[in-house]
């Protein structure tokens, strides 16, 4: 098997909650060496985003974690060399706080020209480039919650979809930065927002509502024409089993497909069914006959007679069940996960290539700090002024000794 793409990649992660890690676990799989630096309070209250929850142990596989005061004089010195030898640093920082550590682009660049210095934030360059935002907002913002929620009642997506899109949008930038420094020698400032992932996932929608003239209704609302539709038979049906699956008839042989194998042959060759436009009319004459035929049934026969037919057909599944899902578990979807004390799997990068696999060299790094020694050394400090780094509570980790009762570096880190 050939080597990861980006093998050879050093990758300085200040990442927190979901966004910065995302973009960090794409480059870490991708084959980069991803150092993920946290703060010297990492795992307490105090820093929610870096609690080993269980989301943590998904977004933070394949790195290596160092705990790092990067406020102090020491952890200052200790992050520019970390700059110095990086082709990438990762920081999603609220505005303005890796410039108040020194740490901002144009005070970097200085150090190491070829960085490519990936920020994700709120907003782009505009009158809101200095507003923090999060996905929930964003997404409220963005037009994607009214989208979503029925009528009156905005949702988000049952996912970080806005912090997990802007990462991998900021992502794409990273590779290309990287393809450009092979030419010009010089690397670049990339900035993902999230509120413009936002808007992009809503582009299609505003496409629409510029084209008709109208508002466009949210998803979630019931209406049985072509407006909310598009489809005639677009929906969930409930099946024997009390599980739900979602049926798709796209075309007009899947219409006849469907009737064939759910037994509704009187329905194949009736005149006022020929189309989709004219299914969408005959909605409420449909929908109990392919309801009554999926109750009929249990919902993996269901799915099996749909899919055997080459209709379009899901199953409707937890977090958990999905995990069982025999595509899921087939080979190259999971990897294997250590996720606190449980051994368990959790998805690969969404795409495949017959060059490579992608696989965990490292899980996610259950303490904090839990290889600050290793990067040290290799940052070039010996042992004896890594262990006085520790003593001073610059660093933390296995190890390393720990400072003096009373010495306390959490507020020093914004």
């Amino acid at each position: 098997m050939s080597r990861l793409p980006l093998e050879g990649i050093r990758v300085v992660e200040v990442g927190q909650i979901v966004a910065g890690p995302t973009a960090g676990l794409i480059l870490a799989d991708m084959g980069a060496d991803v150092i993920k630096v946290e703060p010297p309070d990492a795992g307490t209250q105090r820093r929610p985003g870096n609690l080993r929850t269980g989301s943590f142990f998904f977004f933070n596989r394949n790195k290596r974690s160092l705990v790092l005061d990067m406020a102090s004089p020491g952890g200052h010195e200790v992050a520019l060399r970390l700059v110095r030898r990086a082709d990438v640093l990762i920081e999603n920082m609220a505005p303005g706080t890796m410039e108040r550590l020194r740490l901002g682009y144009s005070q970097v660049r200085q150090e190491n020209p070829r960085l490519v210095y990936c920020s994700l934030k709120g907003y782009l360059s505009g009158p809101y480039e200095s507003r923090p935002l999060m996905d929930e907002p964003a997404q409220m913002a963005s037009g994607l919650a009214y989208m979503t929620g029925p009528p009156g009642r905005p949702l988000r997506a049952g996912a970080s979809v806005v912090d997990m899109g802007a990462a991998t949008y900021a992502v794409v930038g990273v590779l290309a930065a990287l393809l450009q420094r092979q030419s010009t020698g010089q690397g670049e400032h990339v900035t993902g927002g999230l509120f413009e992932t936002a808007l992009f996932l809503v582009g299609q929608h505003m496409a629409q509502a510029q084209f008709s003239g109208e508002t466009p209704a949210p998803m979630a609302a019931v209406e049985p024409d072509s407006k909310r539709r598009g489809f005639a038979i677009y929906d969930l049906f409930t099946c024997k089993d009390g599980r739900q699956v979602f049926v798709a008839v796209v075309s007009d042989n899947q219409w006849r497909r469907l009737c064939s194998v759910l037994d509704m042959e009187d329905l194949v060759d009736d005149p006022r069914l020929q189309d989709n436009a004219a299914r969408v009319i005959e909605r409420n004459r449909l929908l109990p006959r392919i309801a009554q035929a999926a109750a009929a049934r249990e919902s993996q026969e269901l799915v099996d007679i749909l899919a055997r037919a080459d209709v379009t057909v899901a199953p409707v599944h937890t977090p958990l069940s999905a995990l069982e899902d025999r595509h899921v578990a087939s080979e190259r979807h999971t990897l294997p996960a250590r996720i606190g004390q449980v051994d368990g799997r959790l998805p690969t990068l969404p795409y495949e290539s017959d060059a490579y696999q992608f696989s965990v060299q490292r899980h996610a790094p259950a303490e904090p700090g839990q290889d600050s020694r290793e990067v040290l050394v290799e940052l070039g400090y010996t042992i004896e002024e890594a262990e006085e780094l520790a003593r001073r509570g610059i660093v933390r980790g296995p190890g390393l000794p720990s400072p003096p009762a009373g010495t306390d570096r959490t507020l020093s880190t914004p």
